[in-house]
């Protein structure tokens, strides 16, 4: 038999998710080459499928010319794993494609080599096909051909910062997968079953991709990923291209005894980038939270400029819980410079950033329970400026101005906090160079760094902490910059 495709070739979501991840990981690629056990035998003994049967290139030429290109110029009978890796697809790619053999303790040997080859890589792909997981291929097979595979594939998560998991749709249910198996990966793993993304190319394939993470920040740089390809030009036209669901193998700890079980959190712009994250992580932590923005979605959509919209929205909250307990001021004001913004103009992002936050505070004050938490969010900007910025930068002064005028006159009922975010790349987009090292701590920030202090500030650990600002910018705003010294030069 010919050495087999690397799964189907047609899947072009396959390789577009695999080369978008090595542009910031090392990615191993194990294709778990189950040789004849690849194919479904018929009652005749004989194999109901060839080779290349379902190797389609259209989908893949559709989208990405150069790469169909390359896979039309290999041979028919030629193409291979090991055609694949010389094609250099997928850069800083591991690949390991030895067949698996059927002896349990063979079986053990291999699963060791490929460990090896493929430990030290941050994302490890896993791709059984679909042979290891049919009931009519277990003569021959290795024992308990449904979970040998998703045992092996715990021993790679506690060794990489993720592991992706490729899984024929029609095979099992996700819920299956989550409930009898994946679960117990992570907990042989000692991995965070919150860290589980699914990702579905609809029109490429019939597959799904469990992406399981170790901590929290591999998970939202690869959600970040996600989120690029869902919006990139992959996607246009492309109704429902590419769905990104999370999931959790069992109800977590921290979800159902989280240290905000019961409590009730409103976050503005909580819709998208910094809002979104700190949104949820204090569900993740067992809040409910009501989020305000003008994006589209499920929540309150309104623009907080308008005193009504504001009026209505808190209207609301009391009515759904009776009480609130954390107000995150989080929505974003333009930013125009002086050039540009006209009266209205500064006006609005007044209204956004300062004047919004003030009347909710106002309005929220009497339902806050005891131990609340006004968190507003500034910008390092309240401090520094680059030109053309002062609608946002005036804004973002007011609202740190703001808060420890707040914190006095709410002494003894709320605590009010303010935090400065430096340089956040809401994308998750990770930096290296000048980028990088223009922040003492040596990378850029994201949504994650201002999410842990929000829930910390709000946290009982902060209990003796308010009417502060907290920069938090790697340090950038304290590293004194001259030209020609430590390596910078004004161009």
């Amino acid at each position: 038999m010919q050495d087999r495709y690397a799964g189907d070739i047609g899947d072009f979501g396959k390789f577009g998710l695999l080369r978008k991840l090595a542009e910031k990981f090392t990615v191993g690629i194990n294709w778990y080459d189950p040789g004849e056990l690849d194919f479904e035998r018929g009652k005749d003994g004989k194999f109901k499928q060839e080779d290349g049967k379902y190797r389609d290139l259209k989908s893949v030429r559709d989208s990405d010319e150069e790469l169909a290109k390359k896979l039309e110029g290999i041979k028919k009978g030629k193409r291979s794993i090991r055609t694949l890796e010389g094609l250099n697809l997928i850069s800083k790619a591991v690949y390991f494609g030895d067949t698996v053999p059927r002896e349990e303790t063979e079986r053990q040997k291999w699963h060791e080599k490929a460990l090896n080859t493929l430990g030290n890589c941050d994302i490890v792909f896993l791709d059984p096909d679909n042979g290891l997981l049919c009931d009519s291929v277990k003569k021959g097979s290795p024992k308990s051909v449904k979970y040998t595979y998703y045992e092996e594939a715990g021993d790679y998560l506690t060794k990489a910062k993720a592991v992706i998991i490729y899984n024929h749709r029609s095979r099992k249910a996700k819920e299956t997968y989550f409930g009898e198996i994946i679960g117990r990966l992570c907990s042989k793993a000692e991995a965070d079953s919150r860290y589980i993304q699914t990702v579905t190319f609809h029109k490429f394939t019939v597959r799904d991709y469990f992406i399981i993470s170790r901590d929290e920040e591999t998970h939202y740089i690869i959600k970040g990923i996600l989120e690029d390809i869902r919006n990139s030009g992959w996607c246009q036209g492309k109704e429902a291209f590419c769905s990104v669901d999370e999931h959790t193998a069992e109800p977590a700890a921290a979800e159902k005894d989280g240290i905000f079980r019961d409590r009730v959190a409103v976050v503005t712009g909580g819709a998208n980038g910094i809002g979104r994250c700190i949104s949820e992580e204090f569900r993740k932590n067992g809040a409910a939270v009501c989020v305000i923005d003008k994006a589209e979605g499920d929540h309150f959509v309104g623009d907080i400029s308008d005193k009504a919209v504001l009026e209505a929205f808190v209207k609301q909250v009391i009515a759904e819980h009776g009480h609130i307990d954390y107000l995150i001021n989080n929505a974003i004001p333009q930013m125009k410079g002086i050039d540009e913004c006209s009266y209205e103009d500064f006006q609005y992002a007044l209204a956004v950033g300062v004047t919004a936050p003030f009347y909710l505070s106002k309005l929220f004050a009497p339902h806050f329970r005891k131990g609340g938490s006004i968190i507003n969010i500034s910008s390092s900007r309240d401090r520094m400026s680059m030109p053309q910025t002062e609608s946002y930068t005036a804004a973002k002064g007011g609202i740190a101005a703001l808060t420890h005028a707040l914190a006095v006159s709410l002494a003894g009922k709320v605590r009010v906090n303010s935090i400065s975010p430096g340089w956040i790349d809401t994308s998750y987009k990770v930096y290296e160079g000048p980028d990088a090292y223009q922040q003492p701590c040596g990378r850029v920030g994201n949504p994650l760094d201002i999410a842990n202090m929000v829930l910390y500030l709000c946290s009982d650990k902060a209990g003796f902490i308010t009417g502060e600002n907290i920069c938090i910018d790697g340090g950038m705003t304290k590293l004194m910059i001259y030209h020609d010294e430590n390596g910078w030069k004004l161009e």
